[in-house]
């Protein structure tokens, strides 16, 4: 299965054209959050439909820049994977939305609210032979979760849950400046990088939870 992951376009659409020309055919597109810039729902639902016209399969989350209107918007269409799980073609795919607390200004989650959105997803798609995480925060403490400054700002709950159920793979965003591949235990941790500047990843998921990955700039 060929996943796209773009994450934090903060309304860009021209920029979500070129990446989906640029990156070719995918079997799921997923949208890590950020798809606004404290935009409304209406702009993050249209970035869902240019994703969509490509004829891939798309899940997304809401970001830090986004709101619970876009994660409602996001539900609305069918492509919401906050507290929820999906499963495509014998892989179990799960999410979470928003960024840990910061200073309130911005669409943030408890660590409690982000372990619940992950656990409601591990129910619908734990019996799928190999599972996926899209969140928009990275886990904490690994390569991909830390800023310019030198701090660790990923989500504790996010790290919590990848060590108790191995994922095969999460797919985040949220740091643009870290971007890059980690492992942490047997999951692989993609931070797919700012695709308002062209960042993206496109990642083979083989059928025993394999996983390649390249990043890619359009």
């Amino acid at each position: 299965m060929r996943l796209l992951g773009i994450t934090d376009l903060h309304g860009q659409q021209d920029m979500l054209r070129q990446i989906l020309h640029h990156a070719g055919a995918a079997d799921v597109i997923l949208l890590g959050g950020d798809l606004t810039n404290f935009g409304t729902a209406l702009i993050a639902v249209k970035m869902v439909e240019i994703a969509q016209a490509t004829g891939a399969r798309v899940l997304a989350v809401a970001g830090n820049c986004d709101s619970p209107e876009i994660d409602s918007a996001l539900r609305r269409l069918g492509v919401s994977l906050f507290h929820q799980g999906v499963v495509i073609e014998e892989v179990g795919f799960l999410g979470v939305s928003a960024m840990p607390p910061w200073h309130g200004t911005m669409y943030e989650l408890s660590e409690d609210q982000i372990a619940q959105s992950l656990q409601d997803g591990w129910h619908q798609v734990q019996e799928a032979p190999v599972q996926v995480v899209v969140s928009h925060p990275p886990p904490y403490d690994t390569p991909v979760d830390l800023t310019a400054r030198g701090e660790h700002v990923g989500s504790r709950a996010l790290r919590e849950f990848i060590l108790e159920h191995e994922p095969a793979l999460v797919v985040c965003g949220h740091i643009h400046e870290a971007r890059g591949v980690a492992q942490l235990g047997s999951t692989v941790v993609v931070n797919c990088g700012p695709g308002m500047d062209g960042r993206y990843a496109v990642i083979d998921l083989e059928p025993d939870g394999t996983v390649n990955v390249e990043l890619r700039r359009a």
